[in-house]
């Protein structure tokens, strides 16, 4: 038995006035996945709740955080370190001890066969799946004009495209790995260093005279950090389709089921969690049609983002190659998220937005191919890991992600 969407909360008198009444948005996109891909409808109940959540951080990470600015950065960095690696400091504060057991504990509906099928789907989805990440599941999150707010106030808009999105790739490639999520795995260690560098820079937010609380709410809070969580699952299972990779059932909930698990290791609120895709659609709808307007820091990230394949060619023939990239991926954006998020989003228009006609049909074909030749998606996952880990390691240059907040704000 499935539990409720959006148990009972803490309910608010307001939301902050980002929050957008789901009738009142217009979006074709919206409207047809309501429509066609929404089953049971969601209530104004739902929607108050899912409003709720705006005005909420994730305490165990915001009380370290809070008590890591008591102890000094230095000191509270080589203790979350050691415990990452299962040696806890003997003079550890509570908060950090709290937290790596909460991390530890493994939640009584996890499922480890559903972690390692989604696994294997996100591994074999090779380059299409980086595709998808990039051009849907981060385009569609810097589209909100309140969300994409704590990466403008950390001066990363637009001249850290190239390694926001690089550590973006590493970081969804270590979470995304086989047994990736096991203690000490280095997907483990991301969404508890994730986690943390969210609750720090909260911090910072929140106590930025600069920081618009009553317009945005609280900084990464809990409904941008769910909405991104259905991006990279539910958003990001719809885009391989339409890519031509066939997903089965199974497969696509045991996507579901693995960001389920990411999710919680990043401190999202459990009642926020889909445990299915069923639910993951209705969260998908819910929390699209709730976001505001797209702003020039859409505009700005969307075209830095884009411009990232120009950035790091280096020939003349790398510089060629990376034009028609970006036109490719300007093309399937707006295929997927429509002409409108393109245009808010700063991408150029171009006929290449119908590359799919072509393309589909081709990864279909091939993709029906390996579906019915014996040990080959085997092979399609070990190839698509392979594939997954040369683009994420290339634009690192052997350097790690350090997933660590700006010494201080840009605003």
């Amino acid at each position: 038995m499935n539990k409720p969407m959006l148990a009972p909360t803490t309910l608010h008198s307001r939301h902050p006035t980002r929050f957008r009444d789901p009738t009142e948005n217009q979006d074709f996109f919206l409207q047809l996945t309501e429509k066609f891909l929404i089953k049971k409808k969601i209530t104004a109940d739902e929607i108050a709740r899912y409003g709720d959540y705006l005005w909420a951080g994730d305490p165990m990470a915001d009380a370290l955080a809070a008590k890591n600015l008591e102890m000094g950065q230095p000191q509270a960095t080589k203790m979350f370190d050691a415990a990452l690696t299962g040696r806890m400091p003997e003079n550890a504060p509570q908060e950090l001890k709290a937290l790596i057991e909460h991390a530890e504990a493994r939640p009584a509906w996890l499922d480890m066969r559903g972690l390692d099928i989604g696994a294997r789907l996100s591994q074999r989805s090779g380059m299409l799946g980086e595709y998808v990440m990039s051009c849907i599941s981060l385009m569609g999150g810097y589209r909100s004009g309140a969300a994409n707010k704590p990466i403008a106030f950390t001066g990363a808009l637009e001249y850290k495209a190239s390694r926001r999105l690089a550590e973006t790739a590493k970081f969804s490639f270590d979470v995304t790995r086989s047994r990736g999520l096991e203690r000490g795995a280095d997907g483990f260690k991301a969404a508890l260093k994730v986690r943390m560098l969210h609750a720090q820079v909260r911090l910072m937010l929140k106590r930025s005279p600069a920081w618009r609380r009553d317009d945005w709410g609280l900084p990464i809070n809990q409904a941008d950090l769910v909405a991104t969580n259905i991006l990279f699952s539910a958003v990001y299972i719809g885009g391989l389709r339409v890519l031509g990779l066939h997903v089965s059932r199974a497969e696509a909930e045991g996507v579901i089921h693995l960001w389920r698990y990411i999710g919680y290791l990043m401190g999202i609120d459990e009642n926020l969690l889909p445990t299915t895709e069923a639910d993951a659609l209705r969260m998908a709808y819910l929390a699209g049609a709730t976001q505001p307007a797209a702003d020039a820091d859409s505009k700005a990230l969307g075209r830095a983002l884009m411009q990232v394949p120009l950035e790091r060619a280096a020939t003349a023939l790398e510089k060629v190659g990376a034009w028609f990239e970006i036109q490719l991926r300007s093309g399937f954006t707006r295929l997927v998220l429509g002409d409108l998020a393109g245009d808010d989003l700063g991408l150029p228009k171009t006929p290449f937005k119908y590359a799919a006609l072509f393309t589909t049909p081709t990864v279909f074909a091939l993709d029906t191919l390996r579906r019915i030749v014996p040990g080959a998606t085997d092979w399609a996952v070990s190839l698509g890991d392979t594939v997954q880990r040369r683009m994420v390691d290339k634009p690192l240059r052997d350097e790690p992600p350090l997933y660590a907040a700006p010494a201080d704000l840009q605003h």
